[in-house]
């Protein structure tokens, strides 16, 4: 079972969620160790990974960093927070480093991962979570937290447990603003029917959430595309109520930055469409549930889906 003080945590993927969260963690005196490359991995094995946040402020923790996990250690909790398109491979690197006492948390977009990781490792010792947090990598060792609630949710499919609330109580003690979700798939869906949406249509019009809402036709599109999403979400399990579109695009319209995947294409690097829109049409087609409108979005973005020159013709 996960200690709840006095954790051994290693975090896969250190970017924007992985490096601010864990940075918590180590601040508050969990043993912290990450899993990086190149000229990132290169400046946290010289200087630690600092950390600038929304108010002004920055501190740095001192971290145990490489470009794989140790041989023969085996953490008490791993912080899986790569890019859904990395996911497998990360599964793949980590397997050395899960023992039989390792929890695996996955804080990342859309609802695959937690499926992939427990195909690997097991139900049980698998934590699906969501992460809302604007946050990134802004040079080589040092993660910017620009906005957001900073907040994760988490839970275990199938129920929670002394586990899941002895890491809960860790959690707060470092400082997350964190949330133990009973059925954990609804927060999931929820943010899912936000971001997959907005991101797919952000990204391919430029547009920000206050002009796709002022627009009656953009707005109509995305609409019905979170509806889509939140059928089939409660087919996958989630409780959303009949109007969870209409709630969503009222959030959506206060939503100032750019999304992710439109900071992706902009940098011309892989964008997760798979796992923000391709991974609720497989969900659709296994339930019959019908998403023209998600399937058409889908069709115009594959082209730039692999980034680089191909975003660009």
């Amino acid at each position: 079972m996960v200690k709840g003080t006095g954790m051994n945590v290693l975090v896969m993927g250190a970017g924007g969620v992985g490096g601010y969260f864990g940075s918590l963690l180590a601040r508050a005196g969990h043993q912290l160790s990450i899993v990086a490359r190149g000229a990132h991995l290169d400046a946290i094995q010289r200087s630690g990974l600092t950390v600038q946040t929304a108010d002004g402020s920055s501190f740095t923790v001192p971290a145990s960093a490489s470009d794989a996990p140790k041989p023969g250690e085996h953490p008490d909790l791993i912080l899986f927070t790569v890019k859904s398109y990395d996911a497998e491979d990360a599964i793949a690197r980590i397997q050395p480093a899960v023992g039989p006492d390792t929890a695996i948390l996955a804080l990342l977009n859309g609802v695959g991962a937690g499926r992939m990781l427990a195909e690997r490792f097991g139900r049980d010792r698998v934590l699906d979570g969501l992460a809302y947090i604007e946050s990134y990598v802004k040079a080589p060792g040092v993660v910017a937290q620009d906005g957001g609630p900073c907040k994760v949710v988490f839970g275990r499919l199938g129920g929670n447990g002394e586990r899941e609330q002895s890491l809960l109580s860790a959690f707060e003690a470092a400082g997350w603003n964190v949330e133990l979700a009973p059925n954990i798939l609804t927060p999931m869906w929820q943010k899912l029917t936000f971001i997959g949406p907005f991101a797919a249509v952000n990204t391919l019009t430029g547009l920000r959430a206050e002009t796709l809402c002022a627009s009656s036709e953009c707005k109509d599109l995305v609409h019905a595309m979170m509806t889509e999403y939140a059928n089939v979400g409660r087919a996958d399990g989630a409780e959303l109520p009949a109007d969870t579109a209409d709630g969503t695009i009222e959030r959506m319209r206060g939503f100032s930055g750019p999304s992710s995947m439109l900071r992706d294409r902009i940098a011309g690097k892989r964008l997760e469409v798979d796992a923000l829109v391709g991974e609720v049409i497989r969900r659709a087609e296994t339930h019959g549930i019908p998403t023209p409108v998600t399937n058409a979005v889908h069709s115009l973005l594959m082209p730039m889906a692999s980034g680089g020159a191909a975003q660009l013709g």
